[in-house]
């Protein structure tokens, strides 16, 4: 079946598959857009015409448009999908139209299909250049179409709320707002919906976030409206918060027999936190989500990785020019989305039959000084209940986590319990407090509504220990809720050890309250303890600093993982598979956000792995939930959170996808939200430099008054800029200086980006001169086995190509590919092999020795579908690709080396760059010079490295040349003259060539 879809984008698909060749280019696309807005009645041949190709004579216009209609129909095969002669239209019978079938659903008053049918605005970042007649016309079809969006929402919302229905008004006004967040009368009634469906403190927030957004958007003040309603919301929160609990009358249901240890049911004693006794502890407090960061987002580890960097810390923050690669495109309204959702509380969608409860404080009440055995309560019972079937249990990391955002976690009594819970989405808080008895411990509990306060059922329960204890108080607990008991004991699924699991809870205050050096003491006591712990080791990952002591650490996590309850199993699975590459990262991820939705931990993970897969787009709506469930963890910016981590991979996303003015969007709104973040203020610096705009980044940098980059990577930062902007002497200069007094770390850092600025100057010796002087000083157990090369020789490898000695060139690849270092996983050895043995074939295909290069495409093909990353799996098509252009077949290998490409500015570059060789000969230039220019707009390493940015100007100068765009073409032929002003004899041919087709140019105008 055919597809035309214009809501959110414009891109036609059969049977769910994008289709590619002429329905891929854009002006084509717009023909269909025009015809199918067009309607029954037809859009006239000469309006088509007028408006796409204003500028050219009538006759060659008339001639172009047929040649498209003949492409669309050749691709489509079928000559009726474009019917009649004078008033062309769509034939609907052979093609669906989401425009088409939004407006019908709306005209029939199906508004839920409607809104279903909604996925963006109307040809959502789809532009044509040079056509503005088309762009005025998009931009009156886009503001129809949104406003019977916009008013199919109100009108759900109104009949929801009309129907008692609070939780879907509140869905529906959600949407609204994200759509237009400025306004006062949508924001006033999302927080009618959000209080009548009982949360109140939501639709306080989002009158926060109102007030910023207008403050930040048009510098004025909030409508007095909303002002006037927040206010009073704020005002029955207090009093509610005040208003003592109403009398307790428990009616229990009949019980199965109660587990060993268990008695009746009585009265609850005080409420905990009532007693004068309390512990008084500092809450905990979160610094790092327990989530694995996939920060080694380059290709090939080019760039060594020092012995002191860990390549598994969720937070461990890399020199911007080490920086994982960016991802992602999508519509720029997102960036004022996100600011709907932020400082907003969890909206996990938990289904009404299934409860959603926490585990709030259990007061110890003992003369016993050992106070931790309730805060180990208080995490058995958590993760016991989480493993029974129908209830949804919040973590306890989660818990802690949320408490670091409620009073700056200093509040830990039962009320900061109740908020935190209510910010997880749960429903009810379930609390306590812990006694001494006949030399037993006797836990009373109490289950809590969240909405009225009112207490439903009490329990006490006796047993011997802790965790009997714990498996007791979840049977009551499990039976009163209606739902099936876990099997077997909390101990199976954590430890038989209390002594090792009070070190591991109070690891778990000290991780969410930051103090990493504290948390992995008690982790790394907890494991000490009991080697068979899962958790301790995984914990003990992500607080230690040393790299390879937290790669032996998770990998006994993870074989240790069956030993753990299915929620910590997956998580403990999600963290490894991240750090190690594995393709399954993507399903244990949505397994974790399905299972467990209310936990952070699924759809960031699952946000990481759509990025990772070159998803950018998908990967934007479980990274949007997270900002959704964390956003509060933004207040603090001393302390990381999900939706700090959500926003960076968001940066990441849209810069990916070469929409750098949106990611550069979302990097200031998380400086606005979060002014004191380092990652924050980094985000912004490194986004603002890979725009070519170095000097607005050391604005930022001068203004912040931060010293978030160490003076020598401060240095390297703006070597790198000034190399963009062609200020080779500078950079080289302060190159040299870091060099000559830096670390030996910092001197190998210095001669790379040396070694790269020389090769965009064409001085290829020097450069090759200074490679080998880096090589010289790496320590010696920089190379990952015995007889294989270091991954930092991939840059003497491609200048020996550039320096016109391929061999050698492949042989040093073939050395590199065959490296592994210690722990390493099979995805990682694979990647790094894929990759080596791609440029080995690059260089066999320049020593014109195509057999080795088809003997390659198979192994760079299975290995590179061993990997998690999407863009490996893409790298055999660039192989074919090159033997196709050898054996001067440029159609196919421009369809090969197209499907190679899955990110235009921080994809494989030199992909971009023979795919635009092949488009010349092909007397394509204009499809050539739009797949260069992009390759500018990326990094000048990691998987940008295998082309130089002074051979990426000189073929845009010729693609601009041969389009007959003569300024532009002028342009980038002065870069290459003044660039390689020094360069080797082997590069002055070529100089003198753009110097004198500069001049031709000139002299013409």
């Amino acid at each position: 079946m055919l597809r035309l879809r214009m809501l959110g984008g414009l891109s036609m698909t059969r049977d769910g598959r994008p289709l590619a060749g002429a329905l891929a280019q854009p002006r084509r696309l717009a023909v269909l857009a025009l015809l199918a807005r067009g309607g029954q009645a037809g859009i006239p041949r000469d309006r088509i015409i007028a408006t796409l190709w204003p500028d050219i004579e009538e006759e060659r216009a008339r001639h172009t448009f047929n040649q498209t209609l003949y492409a669309i129909r050749r691709e489509i095969g079928d000559d009726d999908v474009i019917l009649g002669m004078r008033e062309l239209r769509l034939n609907t019978d052979l093609l669906a139209i989401d425009v088409v079938e939004f407006q019908s659903a709306a005209a029939d008053r199906r508004l839920q299909r409607a809104v279903d049918t909604y996925d963006g605005p109307f040809l959502d970042g789809f532009h044509l250049p040079g056509a503005d007649e088309f762009e005025r016309w998009v931009e009156r079809e886009r503001s129809a179409l949104t406003r019977t969006y916009t008013t199919a929402l109100e009108q759900l919302a109104r009949e929801a709320t009309a129907q008692s229905d609070h939780a879907r008004a509140v869905e529906c006004w959600r949407m609204r707002a994200a759509m237009d967040p400025l306004d006062a009368r949508v924001a006033i009634a999302l927080m009618q919906s959000l209080d009548a469906a009982g949360d109140r403190l939501a639709a306080i927030q989002h009158a926060r976030v109102y007030e910023l957004l207008i403050d930040e958007e048009l510098s004025l003040p909030p409508d007095r409206e909303v002002v006037r309603f927040a206010a009073a919301l704020r005002r029955d929160q207090i009093a509610a918060a005040a208003a003592p609990l109403p009398p307790v009358a428990v009616v229990e249901l009949p019980l199965p027999a109660p587990a060993a240890g268990a008695v009746d049911a009585v009265e609850p004693e005080p409420a905990a936190g009532e007693a004068p006794n309390e512990t008084g502890e500092t809450a905990p407090a979160p610094s790092r989500h327990p989530v694995f960061f996939a920060s080694e987002f380059t290709h090939d580890t080019a760039r060594p990785a020092h012995a002191d960097e860990r390549p598994v810390a969720p937070h461990a923050s890399r020199p911007w020019y080490r920086h994982p690669a960016f991802i992602g495109l999508a519509p720029l309204a997102l960036v004022v989305t996100l600011a709907t959702f932020a400082l907003r509380p969890n909206i996990a969608s938990t289904d009404a039959a299934t409860p959603t409860i926490a585990v709030g404080r259990i007061t110890d009440y003992r003369r016993s000084d050992s106070a931790a055995v309730a805060g180990s309560l208080t995490d058995l019972l958590a993760t016991n209940l989480g493993r029974a079937s129908g209830v949804r249990v919040v973590s306890a990391a989660r818990m802690y986590e949320l408490l670091r955002r409620v009073g700056d976690g200093r509040d830990t009594t039962s009320g900061a319990f109740a908020v935190a819970a209510q910010q997880a989405g749960a429903r009810e808080l379930v609390d306590g407090a812990l006694y001494d008895r006949d030399g037993h411990l006797r836990l009373d509990l109490r289950r809590i509504d969240l909405t009225t306060g009112a207490v439903r059922a009490a329990y006490s329960i006796e047993a011997a220990d802790v965790f009997t204890l714990a498996d007791s108080g979840t049977a009551r607990l499990i039976a009163g809720l209606g739902a099936s008991s876990p099997p077997g004991s909390v101990a199976d699924v954590t430890t038989r050890s209390a002594t090792a699991y009070r070190m591991y809870e109070q690891g778990l205050r000290a991780h969410f309250r930051g103090d990493r050096a504290a948390a992995r003491s008690f982790f790394e006591a907890a494991a000490a303890e009991d080697s068979l712990f899962a958790l301790a080791h995984y914990y003990a990952s992500i607080n230690t600093d040393d790299g390879m002591e937290a790669r032996r650490r998770l990998e006994r996590a993870r074989r240790l993982a069956g030993r753990a309850s299915d929620r910590e199993r997956l998580t403990i699975m999600a963290g490894w598979a991240s750090s190690m590459s594995w393709p399954s990262l993507r399903a244990i991820a949505e397994t974790l956000a399905v299972r467990y939705p209310a936990e952070v931990a699924g759809h960031l993970n699952l946000g990481i792995a759509l990025v990772t897969e070159g998803s950018y787009l998908e990967a934007l709506q479980p990274l949007e939930r997270v900002m959704a469930m964390d956003s509060v963890g933004l207040r603090d910016a001393a302390a990381g959170c999900g939706a700090c981590d959500a926003l960076r991979w968001m940066v990441s996303a849209y810069g990916l996808a070469d929409s750098l003015a949106a990611a550069e969007r979302v990097a200031r709104r998380w400086v606005r939200l979060q002014p004191g973040s380092r990652a924050a203020l980094r985000a912004l610096i490194e986004t603002l430099d890979f725009e070519g705009r170095g000097d607005a980044a050391d604005s930022v940098l001068r203004a912040s008054g931060s010293p978030v980059i160490e003076h020598a990577d401060a240095l390297n930062r703006r070597a790198m800029y000034l190399i963009r902007a062609g200020d080779f002497d500078t950079a080289d200069r302060l190159l040299a200086d870091v060099a000559a007094a830096g670390s030996v770390r910092e001197q190998i850092d210095a001669y790379w980006s040396l070694a790269i600025s020389l090769r965009q100057q064409g001085r290829l010796a020097e450069a090759l001169e200074t490679t080998r002087r880096m090589r010289s000083i790496l320590p010696r157990d920089v190379a990952p086995v015995a007889g294989a090369a270091s991954p930092i020789a991939v840059l003497e490898a491609q200048i020996l190509v550039e320096l016109g000695r391929p061999r050698p060139a492949a042989a040093l690849f073939d050395s590199i590919a065959r490296g592994r270092e210690e722990l390493d996983s099979e995805p990682t050895v694979a990647r790094r092999a894929a990759w080596n043995l791609t440029h080995s074939a690059g260089a066999l295909w320049a020593a014109g020795d195509t057999i080795a290069v088809a003997r390659l495409i198979d192994s760079v093909q299975t290995l590179g579908n061993t990997s998690g990353f999407g863009r490996d799996r893409q790298l055999h098509h660039y192989v074919r690709g090159l033997l196709l252009a050898a054996r001067r077949d440029d159609e196919g290998a421009v369809a090969e080396l197209r499907q190679a490409i899955v990110s235009p500015n921080f994809g494989y570059t030199r992909t971009n760059y023979e795919l635009a060789r092949a488009l010349l000969r092909l007397r394509r230039a204009a499809e050539a010079v739009a797949i260069l220019q992009p390759a500018l707009r990326g990094s000048l390493e990691s998987s940008n490295l295998y082309v130089s940015r002074t051979e990426l100007h000189e073929l845009l100068a010729q693609a601009w040349d041969s389009a007959g765009g003569r300024d532009s073409a002028a342009a980038h032929y002065r870069v290459v003259v003044t660039a390689w002003k020094r360069a080797d004899p082997l590069l002055q041919a070529r100089r003198a060539r753009a110097e004198m087709r500069a001049g031709v140019l000139d002299s013409a105008r």
